[in-house]
């Protein structure tokens, strides 16, 4: 399980609402509520977004016509501070390196890899999705890195071809997606990706910025590693927990959370913690506060929701090795 920012259901569900089909619809099975969608700082399971995007597919007739029209919406102000990298680069293979070691970083499902084929340097893309859902997501994947390339380059038209191995798709004008894109468009190619990049890779862009260019890549370094180290799940049980108060049970907190516990227990599982764990250790964060002041333990066990003085000093010496007593005594002597 990957997590990434709510943008690109953000992107998805706007796009589907202008076709007619209710946010209601777009967002079912993906355990994602209109208040989440709309929190500007939601993150969201990898498999919440596919979920979204198996929805708009099985609403729409052509699945490569939805994903030409939804990827033409990822822009470089999508991506954050990444953006900014991509357009400070030197040169587009500097903007293509950068833009593969933080892949993690963007929305894209699809595995990309820059090859040497022959006298001609290429950006391939695959995806594993079956069916309809990946065509739809190889497509978004693709036409959506045409977009950044169209506004890295500024515009300016050159001689890209961006291949797929389908088939042309009935009732599309590819003449307006080739003008819309700056790139010349193949079918039954051999390869999904772009083509005749070896002429473009060391071209100077022309809002290279050695220094913002460095600024961006030291934060997009700093992001990528707090995102290997999100634990989004967790954080959100903490703060209801706490914002429920500590006797809530995790039937409570799924509940204000809008998933089952079912759901809840496998999210936490997938983040190598449990209910039991993250619950120990807010009540446990709140103890060790409580234990620098005068209040005696049972009163402390009862506003940690704990039935009894026992329970919560079990419970306390399971997580810290001492007895709540023991750990009064050392702050003391540490005091």
């Amino acid at each position: 399980m990957a997590f990434r920012s709510v943008t690109s259901v953000q992107i998805i569900v706007a796009y589907g609402i202008e076709l007619g089909i209710e946010e209601g619809v777009l967002l079912n099975g993906s355990e994602l509520t209109s208040e989440q969608l709309h929190d500007h700082d939601q993150l969201v399971e990898d498999t919440q977004e596919l979920q979204v995007l198996n929805n708009l597919v099985q609403h729409t007739s052509s699945p490569f016509t939805a994903g030409v029209a939804l990827g033409s919406r990822y822009h470089l102000t999508s991506y954050g501070i990444m953006g900014y990298a991509l357009l400070a680069s030197s040169t587009a293979r500097k903007a293509i390196e950068l833009g593969l070691r933080y892949l993690d970083l963007t929305y894209v499902f699809s595995q990309i890899t820059l090859n040497q084929l022959n006298d001609d340097i290429a950006l391939t893309f695959l995806c594993d999705v079956p069916g309809k859902l990946g065509e739809l997501v190889l497509v978004r994947d693709m036409v959506g890195a045409a977009m950044i390339q169209r506004e890295v380059f500024e515009h300016k038209d050159l001689p890209i071809t961006l291949q797929f191995t389908s088939v042309p798709p009935a009732n599309l004008s590819i003449a307006d997606i080739e003008q819309k894109l700056g790139v010349n468009i193949r079918f039954n190619a051999d390869y999904n990706g772009f083509a005749h990049l070896a002429p473009l890779l060391d071209l100077p862009l022309t809002k290279a910025n050695e220094a913002t260019a460095r600024l961006c890549e030291a934060q997009c370094s700093q992001l990528l590693q707090q995102k290997q180290n999100w634990k989004p799940v967790a954080k959100l049980v903490k703060d209801t927990l706490v914002h429920l108060g500590l006797t809530a049970s995790m039937e409570d907190i799924a509940a204000h959370l809008a998933r089952t516990t079912r759901t809840l227990h496998r999210q936490l599982k997938l983040e190598q913690t449990s209910w039991r764990q993250v619950r120990d250790d807010v009540r446990v964060g709140i103890a060790e506060a409580l234990l620098l002041t005068p209040m005696h333990l049972d009163e402390i066990a009862e506003r940690l929701g704990y039935s009894n003085g026992a329970n919560f000093s079990h419970s306390f010496k399971r997580c810290k090795n001492m007895t709540p007593s023991q750990y009064r005594k050392q702050t003391k002597k540490l005091g």
